[in-house]
């Protein structure tokens, strides 16, 4: 392959890239309603968190993928700047735009990690409170049980 070849699969390993951050925004939106929703099951977390972790692997794929390449092709495009200033302006853009969505994808991650960290406070205290309920009705329903054959003296005729 050539060097043109190489430089042309850098610039779309990045455009994918970007598009793979866009897909990740759209995941932490979903994840975002999902964590919010009194109604969701831990199974559309999973599902979400699921779709989220294979995009990360992508991307880091493609990120090996790009510096293998770059490899390649650095001493052509250091000694031959001006025959490649189009290419590498472009992939100057791709790569600024992909550092502008991995800093969003990190900050609504961060987000994301709150709302779970309070929700899952939130299931866990529900759990106590039932577990206590459930406790209180056990003791209030064997109390009872085992009284059934005693008879308070104050209901007694103390006139006979």
């Amino acid at each position: 392959m050539t060097n043109q070849e190489y430089i042309k699969m850098m610039e779309e390993s990045l455009v994918k890239k970007v598009e793979l951050l866009k897909q990740l925004q759209g995941l932490n939106l979903e994840q975002k309603g999902i964590l919010e929703d009194n109604e969701s099951t831990p199974d559309e977390l999973d599902e979400n968190m699921d779709k989220k972790a294979g995009i990360i692997e992508r991307i880091d794929k493609m990120d090996d993928g790009f510096q293998s390449l770059f490899d390649k092709v650095k001493d052509e495009l250091n000694n031959n700047k001006e025959a490649y200033s189009g290419e590498i302006k472009h992939m100057q853009d791709l790569i600024k735009q992909i550092m502008d969505l991995s800093s969003d994808v990190q900050a609504k991650e961060m987000q994301n990690k709150e709302l779970a960290r309070k929700k899952f406070s939130y299931i866990r205290s529900h759990i106590r409170e039932t577990k206590h309920s459930q406790k209180a009705v056990a003791s209030y329903y064997s109390n009872m049980t085992q009284n059934l054959g005693y008879e308070n003296s104050q209901f007694w005729d103390k006139k006979k």
